[in-house]
């Protein structure tokens, strides 16, 4: 069995249960940028984005950008939806994780990583011991190492999908 599935699976972060999230303890959600809180290639965050962190952070979650993206990308986001986090991350390693964490305030039983990769964003979520929820990819205009990636990553989630919830 591959040992770096997602416990949870949703359509995207706009339709998931984040109440779900709240209740089994979860305080703090790292958010991958591209294809995840929005398409890939997109400059800067959409409103539906933007309403999405801003419901998250209502309900009481902190928010943060986790994203393999450059620095200067990442913190146009971050600077655009009023919250911290961490580009150039370099997922899977566990050092973006620990560095959201911290800037989250949280341990990291506390936080989810929400994303659109199984490679980077859950591998990573995994080996730092975040609750992880993978989410489909919002836009097929990727890079061709993505898509090539996205192969592999189909063939282990179709394997095991009958294990993973949704979330």
């Amino acid at each position: 069995m591959y040992r770096y599935l997602p416990d949870y699976i949703a359509k995207s972060i706009f339709d998931m249960d984040l109440q779900k999230l709240k209740d089994m303890g979860i305080k703090g959600l790292a958010v991958d940028i591209d294809n995840t809180l929005v398409p890939m290639n997109v400059k800067e965050p959409s409103e539906q984005a933007a309403a999405w962190v801003e419901k998250a952070k209502s309900m009481g979650f902190k928010v943060c950008i986790l994203s393999n993206a450059m620095n200067h990308r990442a913190e146009l986001f971050m600077d655009k939806l009023g919250i911290h986090g961490v580009g150039f991350a370099q997922k899977p390693s566990r050092k973006g994780y620990d560095k959201a964490a911290r800037r989250m305030g949280l341990s990291h039983k506390e936080c989810a990583i929400l994303g659109d990769q199984l490679f980077t964003d859950i591998k990573g979520g995994v080996k730092a011991g975040f609750l992880t929820v993978f989410t489909e990819y919002l836009d097929n205009n990727e890079i061709k190492w993505v898509r090539f990636k996205r192969i592999f990553e189909n063939r282990i989630l179709n394997k095991h999908m009958d294990g993973i919830k949704i979330i």
